[in-house]
């Protein structure tokens, strides 16, 4: 499935009535001299997109890439999101 599909179909999940706030957590991911690091963070993706989108326009070296979708409690991931 082609990434913009998939974070537009993640779009529509939270605008819909199953999505619940507060059960998972987004994080904008970056690349800062080839380490990954987190660049922002939003209960709804598109928060934590716009504000990756923020950071990168005021720190030069990062090159956001991706948004990881976490459950809240959980250590490991569960989707993500390329943004490249």
């Amino acid at each position: 499935m082609p990434e913009q599909t998939k974070y537009l179909q993640e779009l529509e999940y939270i605008n819909s009535e199953e999505f619940t706030l507060g059960e998972y957590i987004y994080m904008g991911m970056g690349k800062i001299e080839g380490k990954s690091v987190c660049i922002s963070i939003g209960y709804k993706i598109d928060y934590a997109h716009r504000k990756a989108i923020e950071f990168t326009e005021m720190v030069s070296n990062v090159e956001y890439d991706s948004i990881n979708k976490v459950r809240v409690g959980e250590l490991e991931r569960c989707d993500k999101f390329m943004m490249i």
